[in-house]
């Protein structure tokens, strides 16, 4: 028990240090991990063991190719012709981009593939059009996390499998599908008007690619509704079919996202469609390092029991009102510090028949159990997690490129922006774990079961 609460005073304590100084977290996040996994007599090699290589190949793998990309100047194209789609109608971008990542998660894939590539669509575009990056990309993820739960998904077919060896038979499609398309839907709100999104209207003094124009040049836009956009040039095309190319791979043929990522950069890189080392600086290392460092950190918190002791805490709360509320806030902290599919959702749900016979009243175990499912999603948008931590390196990589193209020995990205984006998605995991609380309680879950 003390060693559980030493790891969350050291993870909050590496945290605080690393906003105080503006020091990059995962650095600190290593020293912290070394000391106390020397507290706990463990050897050097099951402390690096909680770095997570494949995170950390995924996040180098779906920058770099997105660099090349914003290098050769295709997604920037690319986003210009989509903002040109949407036209003066600037609310419809947010919404597309929601139903783009429910549509493609809930036909066949999941959200795992598409929670890679909806962020690096969405973030581009979002300035293009002069929304807030971090605003399109969570609602993307929302629109992701919202159609995860679809029969044919593997996290549907897994949670309801899990659901079944509960024991529970009633039915439960709808209750799993509507609760988990809601919570989504309400987050994507929040996100949208918090942004002030609503603020964003056409504007003919800029160009399609969010860019001042002369007022002559706004004239002609305002009468021609857009800007005549340049043609994609050969290379660009061959980086667009690329990209596409990594897309079917990743969504038809369960790819990983993180070697398919570096076999295009590749082949586009060896085909003269970059510049490597231009390439190379639009990485953001230093996320790389934030979220990896931190990762070895986690895995230290939860093997002290930290995680146990935040649960158990909040089972003290539970009754026949709060019953719902407190499994969803039990899933959502378990998904700050481990993976919802590999760890929340096959712990928790195989005890939801069991709670709600022991609560008693008018608990409904497939309620509880579409909580699990909620708070182990959209907690997701933690940079703990890999959803965040994509989010997280893509707009630093974003803005890294353009530091590059702008001054190509020189890198402005800073630390201090990486931590402000880091706790802007820290309060945002903190926000969705409010709004599922709120639904809970008003009892809006078990309308549907």
């Amino acid at each position: 028990m003390d060693m559980a609460v030493t790891s969350i005073v050291f993870l909050g304590g590496a945290i605080a240090l690393g906003f105080w100084r503006k020091m990059n977290v995962g650095i600190i996040s290593m020293g912290c991990a070394f000391l106390l996994g020397r507290l706990l007599l463990m050897p050097d090699k099951q402390i690096l063991s909680g770095f997570d290589a494949s995170l950390f190949v995924t996040l180098m793998g779906v920058t770099f190719l997105f660099s090349v990309l914003n290098e050769n100047g295709t997604i920037k194209l690319l986003s210009s012709h989509i903002v040109q789609l949407i036209g003066s109608k600037a609310w419809l971008l947010p919404v597309t981009i929601f139903v783009v990542g429910y549509v493609l998660t809930a036909i066949g894939p999941g959200a795992i593939p598409m929670l890679a590539i909806m962020p690096a669509f969405a973030i581009p575009v979002a300035r293009a059009r002069g929304f807030n990056p971090l605003m399109l990309a969570l609602i993307a993820d929302f629109g992701v996390f919202a159609g995860r739960m679809s029969p044919i998904t593997p996290e549907g077919i897994l949670v309801r499998e899990l659901i079944n060896m509960a024991g529970v038979t009633a039915p439960l499609d709808t209750a799993l599908i509507i609760n988990q398309t809601l919570t989504g839907i309400v987050c994507a709100i929040v996100a949208f008007v918090y942004y002030k999104g609503y603020k964003v209207t056409a504007n003919p003094s800029l160009a399609t690619d969010g860019t001042e124009v002369s007022s002559s040049d706004a004239s002609e836009i305002t009468t021609h509704k857009c800007r005549l956009l340049p043609a994609f040039s050969k290379m660009q095309w061959f980086s667009f079919l690329a990209l596409v190319a990594v897309v079917l791979l990743v969504v038809v043929f369960k790819c990983n996202v993180g070697l398919v990522s570096f076999v295009a950069a590749a082949v586009l890189l060896a085909f003269g469609a970059g510049d490597e080392a231009k390439a190379i600086k639009g990485v953001p290392w230093g996320v790389l390092i934030m979220v990896c460092g931190v990762g070895m950190l986690m895995k230290l918190v939860v093997v002290t029991g930290g995680i146990k002791l935040i649960s158990s805490v909040l089972s003290l709360l539970m009754n026949e009102y709060t019953a719902s509320m407190v499994m969803g806030l039990t899933g959502g902290i378990m998904s700050w510090f481990s993976s919802g599919l590999g760890v929340v959702f096959p712990t928790l749900i195989p005890v939801v028949g069991e709670v709600a016979n022991m609560v008693g009243g008018s608990v409904s175990p497939v309620e509880l159990a579409s909580l699990v499912v909620i708070g182990g999603t959209f907690t997701g948008v933690s940079p703990f997690s890999t959803t965040g931590a994509l989010i997280l390196a893509t707009i630093m990589a974003e803005k890294q490129s353009a530091a590059v193209a702008a001054e190509a020995n020189k890198v402005t990205t800073s630390t201090a922006k990486n931590n402000h984006v880091f706790l802007s998605l820290l309060v945002w995991s903190v926000i969705t774990l409010v709004i599922l609380a709120l639904l809970a309680i008003c009892g809006v879950y078990r309308l549907f079961v």
